[in-house]
């Protein structure tokens, strides 16, 4: 039997590491989204990027031979190559939803006619691989009966970073925060200014308190972030450049925040739930159902004053409270292995490889 021909179409600088072992896993073959006009990491026109868009899609290299266009994230040159009938109606495009595209959707937060846009391209997309419920119900509130089909996957901890030395300070009294990006719109759905300013008002009560940052962030977006806190609050906020040693930033820690707007899953949530360490989340941020499998009360709504509580509710436990709870994150977090997702996803893959007849 005929194996089943897959390509991979991917962003720039290149798709998130666990996204490219998914495409990996059933074989794909990789190309850039703008591989004949590059722009995504550049800065280009509006017309430029449209331009690219048809061009791609018009010079896409052996597009025939593939059945699957697996694309990483809301690409509009896949949905081109179907409307103007580039590939046939027995190939299909299939994106795996797995950014902040689909919350800044639903959020409202692209202009009205780039918000048009994107929905208009989610419908047309022939399956979505939504990562995780979360991603799920946002797509079935954006697009209600003109959903595509929807395979909904789980994230995991890559082998490089599951727990090599485990040696937590429960103890202290610093919290954690792991990601990075540039500019504004980066720095609003990952909620960095959200955590500073909950961290900032738990402060208030707890003068004790340390947040650490690890990850690069301009450097004026972070005097922008901080100018309105008193002199100690700054102090107390810990910038550190992005470092694989991971596990020493986890291991002088004993709180994990990451309070998103929109993010899929957060990959660095389940990294340090696999060391033990307690994490509190927003309520749209992805991993919540994985989260919610330890405690509710770790799950905040996206505002300040309530995620202050819940920090200074957590450093106001005994030790032997915080032991137990990091007992059960490390419990539930090591079982999201690598090569529990990869089965996962291989799956539901194959399951949308039945559906659309490539296979029996």
């Amino acid at each position: 039997m005929k194996s089943v021909q897959v390509a991979y179409i991917q962003g720039r600088p290149g798709a998130h590491p666990m996204h490219k072992k998914f495409a990996e896993a059933v074989s794909a073959t990789f190309h850039f989204v703008d591989f004949k006009m590059r722009w995504q990491d550049r800065e280009k026109s509006i017309l430029y990027q449209i331009t690219s868009w048809f061009v791609c899609a018009f010079s896409f290299p052996s597009k025939k031979k593939y059945d699957i266009f697996l694309v990483d994230n809301l690409h509009f040159m896949p949905v081109l190559m179907k409307s103007f009938g580039l590939i046939s109606k027995k190939q299909k495009i299939v994106a795996h939803m797995g950014s902040h595209t689909l919350y800044f959707i639903y959020a409202h937060r692209f202009s009205k006619p780039v918000e048009y846009l994107h929905i208009q391209a989610l419908k047309r997309y022939d399956a979505l691989i939504c990562e995780g419920k979360m991603a799920e119900t946002l797509v079935r509130e954006i697009l209600g009966n003109a959903t595509p089909k929807i395979y909904a996957i789980i994230n995991g901890i890559p082998e490089e970073h599951f727990p090599k030395q485990i040696n937590l300070n429960l103890k202290n009294k610093n919290i954690l925060f792991i990601g990075h990006g540039t500019g504004k719109e980066r720095m609003w759905y990952k909620g960095l200014d959200l955590m500073i300013a909950a961290f900032a008002l738990a402060k208030e009560k707890d003068s004790e308190l340390s947040f650490t940052i690890v990850g690069e962030w301009d450097k004026d977006l972070q005097e922008e972030l901080l100018k309105d806190y008193n002199e100690e609050t700054r102090k107390s906020i810990n910038f550190v450049d992005e470092t694989p040693q991971l596990d020493k930033y986890i291991n002088n820690s004993s709180l994990y925040l990451h309070c998103a707007r929109g993010e899929a899953y957060g990959l660095t949530i389940l990294i340090a739930m696999s060391y033990g360490l307690p994490t509190l989340i927003s309520e749209w941020t992805g991993a919540k159902e994985v989260v919610e499998q330890i405690d509710k009360k770790f799950i905040a709504p996206i505002n300040p004053q309530d995620i202050a509580t819940k920090i200074n509710w957590y450093f106001s436990l005994d030790i032997k409270d915080k032991e137990a709870y990091s007992a059960k994150f490390r419990e539930i977090g090591c079982t999201y292995t690598e090569k529990r997702v990869l089965s996962d996803f291989n799956e539901k893959f194959l399951q949308l490889e039945k559906d659309f007849g490539f296979i029996k």
